[in-house]
């Protein structure tokens, strides 16, 4: 594969030339990439390259435009189900553009990845029966118990408003019982809640008006006002659902220390919770990375709690291609610094058993995933939509990206048993 072709599964931030797309999209700009980025932002200056006064900070931002374009041209084609995605992809200025297939192979394939498995991590508490032997069954099924999800650097991902919307086929919500929140810078955490609010068939989703809280005090503490500082906003989707989205950087997470008692609303200490780092921790320096991850370890630890972390990153950049990719993100101001930290799965799993304090590890790379994890079946079908001609550099470009994924305390013995060979 050509130096200069290698496109990347962050986000493409310029690979190129895109195809053309199938009609416009109203709602915000996002870029575009095999897999999508990590914070979030709208800034149409990075379509012709990167500005020269654009900071890392604001790059990075910058990305969360390439995952929604991504997305928005994986269901385009009809590889992924998404009826928000449309919301927050394109300007309104022209269609958006459709991805190369190796984007959208990409693109699939850690979205399918990611949701199988907080998919599981909902599910395991709801198909565990700890009703003692002795003791009389229940004659219909226990309420699922309060999940929580905890997804960094959300940006305008949509997969809070998938997850809480299913149905099932009576029409029963598939899901009940998760808070779920998302972290994020606090311009991104105000621009998702005016789409959240704007757009009738999301706002249809909630059953409370959004709810503003504003930090205030030493402690974190927040009450509830009408500042235009507002760092978080809430509402419930009914069913015991709710979705937090929190705007700050979390290297504000990272300084605070273990015994800093600050927090943000609405964050559960005593019930099973899953960290989602999608693309993220890998644009903070490693210390800060240590820190986010300590941070939330020290915070859910009640005894009834349970943790679980799942990591998407790329690794290997020390290889040939490795270099390449490390190189040719560089030269879009795109820089990595736990990469070289945590170049491998083993050093992932290390890292999460260390860092995170989880007693359990596992990690595959994105092509290990698309062969074991997609049934065969809907390879073909994926081929079919979007047939992908150089096979070999697929390979080689998914197996340089990795989910990684682990946990501590007794609930997720349930939810991982629903993996593929876990």
């Amino acid at each position: 594969m050509a130096a200069p072709s290698i496109p990347n599964l962050l986000g493409r931030l310029g690979n190129g030339p895109p195809r053309a797309g199938r009609g416009g999209r109203r709602g915000l700009g996002r870029g575009s990439g095999l897999g999508g980025g990590l914070h979030s932002g709208h800034n149409p200056q990075l379509r012709g390259g990167i500005p020269r006064r654009l900071d890392h900070t604001g790059i990075i931002q910058s990305t969360d435009t390439d995952a929604a374009i991504s997305r928005m041209s994986a269901v385009d084609i009809g590889l992924l189900e998404d009826p928000f995605a449309q919301y927050f992809a394109g300007d309104g200025g022209g269609p958006v553009p459709r991805r190369l297939p190796i984007i959208n192979r990409g693109t699939y394939t850690r979205t399918k990845c990611l949701d199988k498995i907080i998919r599981a991590f909902l599910s395991g508490g709801a198909v565990a029966d700890t009703t003692p032997p002795s003791s009389p069954r229940p004659e219909e099924p226990t309420e699922p118990p309060v999940r929580q999800i905890i997804s960094l650097g959300a940006g305008t991902d949509t997969r809070s408003l998938r997850l809480l919307a299913l149905r099932q086929q009576n029409g029963q919500a598939e899901f009940q019982n998760v808070v779920y929140h998302e972290l994020d810078f606090p311009t991104v955490c105000a621009r998702k809640r005016n789409i959240v609010q704007s757009i009738p068939a999301i706002r249809s989703l909630l059953k409370s008006p959004i709810t503003e809280y504003p930090y205030s005090g030493e402690d974190g503490s927040a009450k509830v006002g009408t500042n235009t500082e507002n760092r978080s906003w809430h509402a419930e989707l009914g069913l015991g659902n709710s979705l937090w989205a929190h705007g700050l950087d979390l290297r504000e997470l990272a300084t605070t220390g273990s015994g800093n008692p600050t927090t943000f609303p609405g964050l559960r200490s005593d019930v099973p919770t899953l960290l989602v780092s999608e693309c993220c921790l890998c644009y903070l320096q490693p210390p800060e990375a240590t820190g986010v991850l300590r941070w939330f370890a020290d915070r859910v630890n009640a005894p009834s709690s349970s943790l679980g972390v799942v990591i998407y990153e790329p690794i290997r950049p020390f290889d040939a291609f490795g270099r390449t990719m490390v190189a040719n993100l560089s030269g879009r101001g795109i820089e990595m610094p736990t990469l070289v930290v945590y170049p491998d799965g083993a050093t992932q799993e290390a890292r999460l058993r260390q860092e995170a304090g989880l007693s359990q590890a596992k990690h595959q790379t994105i092509d290990q995933i698309w062969k074991a994890w997609v049934a065969d079946d809907e390879q073909e079908r994926v081929n079919h939509l979007d047939g992908l001609d150089e096979v070999e550099e697929w390979e080689l470009l998914a197996s340089h990206y990795i989910v990684a994924w682990g946990s501590k305390g007794t609930y997720f013995d349930a939810a991982w048993a629903q993996l593929y060979e876990l």
